[in-house]
């Protein structure tokens, strides 16, 4: 049976696309390729709206919230695919990450947020002290800890860090990493 078939006649997303030789598909990829080294968005390619965007992150937030961390994984991906430079979106995949207990996945993504940020969000250095303490890196950890106190001011982020700092400093001394 194809898959046509099983899906009650309807054509496949493969098979709804319409014919493109190999050269017409090898200018299309150079299209997006230059699209994409210039700095643009696959939101921007193809005309997707911020106000999509911002509904796509609210359901994709709603999902986390309830605790339907897969639905939330598939919106938070897409929408990092979408538009890469948006560093709540990379923020909020490694925030279902790190509830999946997938921390080292999670600290990947957010050192992408933290990059995207310029190196200037606290909440993705924070996050990543966490991960790391999950995984008993307390030299880790406290780097990162100590990064948020350099870069947060007074932020609130900055006093949970402190704290995290003080209960370490409280806490038997190995240092693992």
């Amino acid at each position: 049976m194809s898959q046509s078939e099983s899906m009650g006649n309807q054509p496949s997303a493969v098979e709804a696309l319409p014919a493109m030789s190999e050269e017409q598909l090898e200018e299309l990829f150079d299209r997006v390729l230059e699209g994409v080294q210039e700095g643009a968005t696959f939101k921007d390619m193809y005309g997707i709206s911020s106000d999509t965007m911002e509904a796509i992150y609210a359901h994709a937030y709603d999902f986390y919230q309830q605790g339907r961390l897969d639905e939330a994984e598939s919106l938070f991906r897409l929408l990092c695919i979408y538009d890469f430079h948006n560093a709540d979106y990379a923020l909020g995949l490694g925030a279902v990450f790190q509830l999946k207990k997938r921390y080292e996945k999670a600290l990947d993504v957010y050192a992408m947020a933290y990059t995207i940020g310029g190196g200037n969000d606290e909440r993705a250095m924070f996050y990543a002290g966490e991960c790391n303490l999950l995984l008993r890196r307390l030299g880790k950890a406290r780097r990162c800890f100590e990064t948020v106190l350099e870069d947060a001011g007074d932020s609130r982020f900055a006093a949970k860090a402190q704290a995290y700092l003080d209960a370490m400093a409280g806490g038997a001394g190995s240092e693992s990493d």
